[in-house]
């Protein structure tokens, strides 16, 4: 069995900074931290959660809440990432949902803040959710520390992929590529729509490019079913659109035989643009232009914020972190 005593002798170090490094309790740099921590999983050592839990007062176990279904690449990246990172912190993830069959004695479904206290969670990170139901406003708000991902929250720890500027920057692609016909198929209502409809209406007016009323359709999320109608509003307009921007790229992909049915070709006759940039659309012909979102380093980011509000209390001040993606040059925006 491995104990502090050996860490510490590979490591050249005392047993104390081993014992406050595994515990989340040094006073040395995080880099030299992570490298006993590093050495220390490399060796075997396994601590004893209990013993660990009793010393530190902390469950080393956080929350993650996500009310949809898990079936979209994005999130699954972003969970591998939460995951890898918290067990290099020595943290476990319990997932929190609405099918949780948690009740009081009295029969009554716990929400989501007494769910997190009863599992004695350290802290929690919010994936996906309805941010505006008093449930999740609770828990975001309470003194349990919480990241929100993607959406924001007055006074809490914030995690977003940059949504507004990654529109600005799909558009001035657009715009590089000759096109000023230039129409949006936006998701649900929410941050992330919003942030995107400001940034495309902003990246539009720097350029000059006045965007008709018609040229601005609801659509949804994930779901290609419900754009197509908005897409065929967009094909039948009088002068319609150059170039369509879609939600996301399931959303897009899904419609390629709508457009095909039209007789449509990509790029000759319309130009398409999806948003997410998953794998599937590396192996499509012609590859499709998107902007990839940085799931992985949102996941990270997420991570490191709420550890440093569980360990760092009385220090921690809460921020917005926003991520950059970047653009992926494919083959269906073609030039005019």
């Amino acid at each position: 069995m491995v104990k502090l005593k050996d860490i510490a002798e590979a490591c050249n170090v005392s047993v104390a900074t081993v014992s406050r490094a595994l515990n989340g309790l040094t006073d040395t740099n995080r880099g030299r931290t992570e490298e006993i921590r590093r050495i220390a999983r490399e060796m075997g050592y396994y601590p004893n959660a209990a013993a660990r839990a009793l010393k530190t007062n902390r469950s080393y176990n956080i929350g993650i809440l996500y009310e949809d279904k898990m079936n979209h690449e994005y999130f699954s990246v972003l969970i591998d990432s939460l995951r890898e990172n918290a067990e290099v912190n020595g943290y476990d993830l319990t997932f929190i949902s609405r099918t949780d069959k948690v009740e009081h004695a009295k029969g009554e479904r716990m929400n989501y803040y007494e769910h997190a206290r009863r599992r004695n969670l350290d802290g929690v990170v919010v994936i996906q959710a309805d941010f505006n139901s008093s449930e999740v406003i609770r828990l975001a708000t309470s003194s349990i520390p919480v990241v929100i991902i993607d959406h924001e929250y007055e006074g809490c720890d914030c995690v977003l992929s940059d949504n507004r500027r990654s529109m600005e920057q799909i558009v001035e692609a657009v715009y590089n590529a000759g096109h000023r016909r230039i129409a949006f198929i936006h998701g649900e209502d929410g941050n992330v729509t919003r942030s995107r409809t400001a940034g495309f209406y902003k990246s539009c007016a720097e350029h000059g490019i006045k965007v008709p009323q018609e040229y601005v359709k609801d659509g949804h999320f994930h779901d290609p079913a419900r754009c197509v109608q908005p897409l065929l509003e967009l094909l039948d307009l009088p002068k319609p659109p150059t170039c369509i921007l879609f939600p996301d790229d399931y959303s897009c992909l899904g419609n390629l035989g709508v457009l095909e049915a039209r007789g449509i070709r990509i790029p000759e006759d319309l130009s398409i643009v999806g948003f997410d940039g998953i794998r599937l659309t590396e192996m499509m012909k012609p590859h499709l232009t998107t902007y990839s979102q940085d799931a992985w380093e949102i996941g990270h980011q997420a991570i490191s914020v709420v550890l440093d509000a569980i360990e760092n209390e009385d220090e921690h001040e809460p921020s917005q972190i926003h991520v950059a993606g970047k653009l992926v040059a494919g083959e269906t925006l073609g030039k005019l």
